[in-house]
């Protein structure tokens, strides 16, 4: 008795069916991130606030147990040049605690970045390797591409029982405007005898 050919042929027929499978799978995805991108950089274009105004606000706290806490502050800020957004009030200190400053409006290499100063209470910030220290706490910042790490500010303090991260990155610039997204995360946990 022959075997069947379709019973010798079902492994290539079972992998040709599964690749594409793969394929379309592969190819919806990549469709739908870039469909989401396009509809949100349209949405953006159209819905432009004022400068000097907060486009976005969002500050929830998260409780995972009582003595457990991560609070997330994130400001999204149109800021013309010379113009500043305190991220956290200053509480009568003349030493500012959070504040950004837009010096300038530049472009680099023909894309747009923007210079800023941040005052975080008086501690230093770094940098990612795409952003251009000019002084302290000063920075030519590139607008965000793919490699948001590299093209951006931070600071993060570890100390026994929290962790605090601060960033900072320019997600457009038009109109004689910059769009800069900050974010601050504190958490808090419970330091217990090991």
């Amino acid at each position: 008795m022959e075997p069947n050919p379709v019973i010798m042929d079902l492994p290539r027929i079972l992998c040709l069916a599964v690749a594409i499978g793969g394929a379309l799978i592969a190819l919806a995805s990549y469709w739908r991130r870039q469909r989401t991108s396009l509809v949100n950089g349209a949405q953006r274009r159209i819905n432009v606030p004022a400068p000097g105004k907060i486009v976005y606000h969002d500050a929830p706290t998260v409780h995972a147990v009582d003595s457990q806490r991560v609070d997330r502050l994130r400001k999204v800020a149109r800021l013309a040049p010379q113009e500043f957004i305190d991220v956290l009030e200053s509480r009568g200190s003349p030493i500012p605690r959070f504040r950004v400053t837009v010096k300038s409006l530049d472009t680099d290499n023909d894309a747009p970045s923007v210079r800023l100063l941040v005052e975080f209470g008086g501690t230093p910030v770094s940098c990612g390797a795409l952003v251009k220290e000019v002084g302290p706490n000063q920075f030519v910042l590139p607008r965000v591409m793919n490699d948001e790490p590299r093209s951006s500010v931070f600071h993060f303090h570890e100390r026994g029982d929290s962790l605090d991260f601060m960033r900072i990155k320019l997600n457009s610039v038009d109109n004689g405007t910059a769009e800069i997204e900050i974010l601050q995360v504190s958490g808090h946990w419970p330091t217990g005898a090991v």
